[in-house]
């Protein structure tokens, strides 16, 4: 016989998922499925881009690493526009950086541009190789031409342990600097102060040695502010997903942000996203997206009776 307030050993009805948990769960269930189907996606798409359409940078290698070679540091901007072959679009701080690199013939310098972007793009996905070929059409087509957004996805990656890192993202496509809200949001003021600081002392350092230049850049991007699609609204949307991100302790929507929020998002732009393989490999276990956190686990009889 059951004692007087004493509780019958039942378990609890289990609490419904909510609808977004409801996502997660079948995405996780069917994850193989999921991707092969984007394996699939990615290849289609770089037969579709290389054969059928028929552009095809091994043709024209290197032709925005040719705009980073042998920069004429007094007058960096004197034919630049953006969307042209081979202009000079960056900080006159990111020209001096490679300025010791100009005694090399371009072929040297493509050689080894190109060696240290496949270092990168190794480490990135190392955790998961199978995204390479999920992403193979924008990996083939940024070594090719020799572009620059490798190195700001491990940018991204070391930034959230060195803030200083943040420096080469902001001093070359600038807008990328948005994934600074992530400190600000979460009031984590010392890794924002120094990256913010880093960035300040390069710039001075730079603009003491070549302040026409400085003054030419400016002129350069305000005259080409909103040249971009859609930029304004990528840049608010960019916005909401870097708060987001913060304010749930998700790391891996910071480069997506930073991926919207490019001044242009080219088809190489994409390579930025495989810097959510190493942000989701590092973060802490109790906030990754796991089948055990969203299935809630019967009671048992001594929890009943708490």
């Amino acid at each position: 016989m059951m004692a007087r307030g004493e509780r019958p050993l039942t378990a609890e009805p289990e609490p419904a998922l909510s609808a977004w948990g409801r996502v997660r769960t079948l995405v996780h269930r069917n994850r193989r499925a999921l991707r092969d189907a984007l394996i699939f996606i990615g290849l289609a798409r770089a037969a579709f881009y290389y054969l059928v359409q028929g552009i095809q940078p091994w043709t024209f290698l290197g032709i925005d690493a040719r705009a980073y070679w042998r920069v004429d540091l007094a007058h960096p901007y004197a034919a630049s526009a953006v969307g042209e072959y081979s202009t000079y679009l960056y900080s006159p701080a990111f020209a001096q950086f490679l300025s010791p690199s100009y005694w090399l013939s371009f072929e040297a310098f493509f050689v080894v541009w190109t060696l240290a972007s496949v270092a990168v793009l190794w480490w990135l996905v190392r955790p998961w190789p199978w995204a390479l070929l999920i992403l193979f059409l924008p990996w083939t087509y940024e070594l090719a031409v020799g572009q620059v957004h490798l190195l700001i996805a491990a940018a991204i990656v070391v930034g959230f342990r060195w803030p200083a890192a943040w420096a080469a993202p902001i001093l070359t496509k600038v807008t990328p600097g948005i994934g600074l809200l992530w400190f600000l949001v979460r009031r984590e003021w010392r890794p924002f102060s120094i990256a913010a600081a880093v960035t300040g002392v390069i710039v001075a350092a730079s603009f003491v040695l070549s302040q026409s230049a400085w003054f030419d850049w400016f002129a350069f991007l305000t005259s080409n502010t909103g040249s971009g699609e859609l930029l304004y609204p990528r840049l608010a949307l960019a916005t909401a997903i870097v708060v987001a991100g913060a304010l749930t302790d998700r790391r891996w929507m910071v480069p997506v942000a930073v991926w919207l929020a490019l001044p242009v998002v080219w088809i190489e732009s994409w390579v930025i996203l495989l810097a959510i393989i190493r942000l989701r490999e590092s973060a802490p276990a109790a906030t990754r997206s796991s089948p055990r956190s969203l299935t809630p686990r019967p009671p048992t009889a001594g929890a009943a009776l708490r």
